[in-house]
């Protein structure tokens, strides 16, 4: 039966090619009537959750939305789409006492203090330490760091540049690879490399390394030549990123002080789930890429985002 006491929430993840909303309450931190829209299918966010409304017989007055992308003074702006919108703008239309609005970063790195392991796949690490800081590394269309801190009994989530740290190169091939996608990307950060925009681009600079013409235009096309067919400038493209993604994520642990583990989130870990390893974060040019004992997980979870909405309200 569905609830709308004040105890319970809409609570939605927004982002550019994906619209989830659900039912939580905000209590038992649970998950209902999730549905999974397509962003294509909408002219606008506002016309997605009235949908969404719509489909149900009775629903709750407040909201909670992460969004994939930024927010300044209440309003959002969703990750490379030019689709804006406030949460009054939504409170007015839709007839709803209160929006909130938070980054999806900063609502997946709430909603790690509630993961259990069917939410998540361990590839490296040791044993996590459930009070000390953990590090949160979401990766698709851009990077987004945070960082997640107990302290008082409640966990504290703080925003991360990470981003912006220089990726360095460990040898000359490297160097020219970075370089390579740094021409195509336009810029040498772990924000600008680490994408799936940065995947295509290193795609394509390792085919023509061999000599190849041809190039792959996704982030899928490449997980599914390596994992399926086993084409090797697809392996080495994974193998080559996976390296670059183990550096950082060492380095962002160690600065940070993440004993308690590092997350990956979003479309890209979940669609190279196959592909990293332990090996991934601990071998690097002949030195461990990954000399943290700190665990890292991949969150498997499609919820996550949406309990972590849920907790922004709690």
């Amino acid at each position: 039966m569905l609830m709308s006491s004040d105890r319970h929430a809409i609570v939605g993840e927004i982002g550019s090619h994906h619209l989830r909303f659900a039912i939580a309450d905000i209590d038992e931190l649970t998950i209902d009537h999730l549905v999974n829209f397509k962003a294509g299918d909408f002219s606008s966010v506002q016309q997605a959750l009235f949908a969404y409304l719509k489909s149900l017989a009775k629903y709750p007055k407040i909201a909670s939305l992460a969004i994939a992308g930024s927010i300044e003074k209440d309003r959002a702006h969703i990750a490379n789409l030019s689709r804006t919108f406030t949460g009054k703008e939504l409170e007015g239309a839709l007839d709803l006492d209160s929006v909130t609005l938070i980054a999806d970063i900063d609502a997946i790195a709430r909603a790690t203090e509630l993961l259990g392991r069917h939410d998540v796949r361990k590839i490296a690490g040791t044993s996590t330490l459930a009070d000390k800081p953990r590090a949160v590394i979401s990766l698709g269309e851009k990077l987004e760091a945070a960082i997640a801190v107990p302290g008082g009994g409640k966990w504290s989530v703080l925003p991360s540049k990470a981003g912006g740290m220089f990726l360095g190169a460990a040898d000359e091939e490297d160097l020219w690879l970075l370089e390579q996608v740094r021409q195509e990307v336009g810029g040498t950060s772990a924000g600008s490399i680490l994408t799936s925009a940065g995947m295509v681009a290193l795609s394509g600079a390792i085919s023509r390394q061999a000599g190849a013409t041809g190039r792959y235009s996704t982030v899928a096309a490449i997980v599914a030549a390596a994992c399926k067919d086993k084409e090797p400038s697809a392996v080495d493209t994974l193998k080559r990123f996976g390296l670059w993604l183990g550096r950082f994520s060492n380095d962002f642990v160690l600065a940070t002080g993440a004993e308690g583990g590092l997350y990956l989130a979003g479309e890209m870990p979940t669609r190279m789930l196959e592909v990293l390893s332990k090996d991934t974060f601990e071998a690097a040019s002949g030195r461990a890429a990954y000399s943290s004992t700190a665990p890292v997980y991949i969150i498997t979870a499609l919820n996550a985002a949406l309990r972590g909405a849920a907790m922004a309200i709690a």
